[in-house]
């Protein structure tokens, strides 16, 4: 499946549409357009969407942003379903600031992706 870049970013971002859910107590949220991002480490989820499923938290942690501070951050446990692909108990952090979800390599690592920059497509294989 093939899904366009995202234009209201200069340049245009790679993006695909995630649903996230916490299977303990059934409440998946609508499906969001997620940031695909190859240089994060871990995935991000804003809080507000963290705490509407109710995701529960498992640890803290202290997280080194790209500009290189450190801060204390939680981590949480969601499952996360991308285009019929149900991934179970994944690990994202709990982001206060952002507004976006944004997939990083612990995901990215389990899916076939090509992204045709290009094409601005982003192919889910």
């Amino acid at each position: 499946m093939k899904f366009p870049y995202d234009i209201h970013f200069q340049p245009p971002f790679p993006v695909l549409p995630i649903r996230l859910s916490n299977e303990q107590r059934g409440n998946p949220t609508e499906t969001l357009m997620a940031l695909v991002d190859t240089g994060a480490d871990g995935s991000l989820v804003p809080l507000s969407i963290l705490r509407q499923i109710r995701a529960p938290a498992v640890m803290d942690k202290r997280l080194r942003s790209h500009w290189g501070e450190w801060r204390a951050v939680q981590m949480f446990v969601v499952d996360v379903e991308l285009v019929n692909r149900k991934l179970p108990s994944v690990l994202v952090v709990g982001d206060e600031l952002g507004e976006e979800v944004v997939i990083g390599r612990n995901l990215l690592n389990r899916l076939r992706l090509l992204l045709d920059g290009p094409a601005q497509l982003t192919e889910l294989q």
